[in-house]
């Protein structure tokens, strides 16, 4: 397929809408079954959850978004697409903000614009240093997909028993991780068909194999992130920490990084660092979260016995 940037930009600004309005919603029904922030969802809250028709409406809504961004990553390369899909964190912090009939702090806007600024300068520097097609390397296709599984398992984990101020920010950064390396994985799929025999290659089957088991995962840690955290935090996570698992796994294992300098690449590692930042501050500082409500999970003192 023929490279088309500006298009790319206007699937993947729709896409970032998509997103906006499916997290808003699936949140809303996760935590109808969850009943409170930090808490953990069994199978069987799993299975309540898809049940749920809200829910899936979101999931139509991701299916189109996702539908949009993997056209997208076919007209440009990954650190062109990816970054730009940070626009979800505004859209979603308005209409979490209209929904719920919250006002939105001005410690809220500053994470939300640390988080954006560093993803627009992060995508600026990608897009000026991008190669215009990858390099399809069958060891390397393999071996940075396995990694980017690592990765994202060990951050799960953190998601599952670490403290939980912190997991909604861990279980969101795991399914970023694999949403990263899978818009990576995509592209690869995508010219493996034109330019490779796929029908019969391992490696083909086994990439294609590995976006069916990390949508899964992926899916199951992100309504986990629901569960204990905000919608804002878990888009903001997705579109921070994404962008970087994607450039990253485009860089190592695609071969975009041809045309990087040491220069440009130590901005790029600045305006990531300022991206994640915005997003840990967004979920300290977010209505509702443990880090914010220092009271939460606190046992309440005993009331007074008469006549004491």
């Amino acid at each position: 397929m023929t490279q088309n940037i500006p298009l790319a930009v206007v699937l993947t600004v729709l896409a970032s809408v998509a997103l906006a309005v499916a997290s808003v919603v699936q949140h809303s029904a996760v935590g109808d079954t969850a009943g409170k922030p930090g808490a953990k969802l069994s199978g069987a809250d799993l299975l309540a959850v898809i049940r749920n028709r809200r829910w899936l409406g979101g999931l139509l809504l991701t299916g189109v978004g996702a539908v949009l961004q993997m056209t997208a990553l076919l007209l440009a390369p990954v650190t062109v697409v990816q970054p730009i899909g940070v626009l979800a964190v505004p859209w979603t912090i308005l209409l979490a903000a209209r929904v719920h009939r919250r006002p939105i702090t001005p410690a809220m806007w500053g994470a939300t614009a640390l988080t954006v600024a560093g993803t627009v300068a992060f995508a600026w520097v990608a897009i000026r240093n991008a190669a215009p097609y990858p390099i399809l390397n069958d060891a390397w296709l393999v071996l940075g997909t396995l990694a980017g599984f690592g990765i994202a398992a060990l951050l799960a984990l953190a998601g599952a028993r670490g403290p939980v101020a912190w997991q909604c920010l861990a279980w969101s950064a795991a399914a970023a991780v694999i949403y990263g390396a899978e818009s990576g994985v995509v592209k690869a799929i995508g010219h493996y068909t034109i330019s490779r025999p796929w029908l019969g290659s391992p490696v083909f089957w086994t990439l294609a194999a590995s976006i069916v088991v990390g949508m899964v995962l992926a899916g199951i840690w992100i309504q986990q992130g629901y569960a204990s955290g905000a919608a804002e935090i878990v888009v903001g996570t997705l579109n921070a920490a994404g962008p970087v698992a994607g450039v990253a796994y485009g860089i190592a294992v695609l071969g975009e990084g041809m045309n990087l300098t040491w220069s440009s690449a130590l901005l790029m590692l600045l305006f990531a660092a300022v991206a994640i930042s915005g997003v840990v501050l967004l979920s300290r500082i977010h209505p509702g979260t443990a880090e914010s409500e220092p009271n939460q999970g606190e046992t309440p003192p005993s009331a007074p016995r008469d006549g004491a």
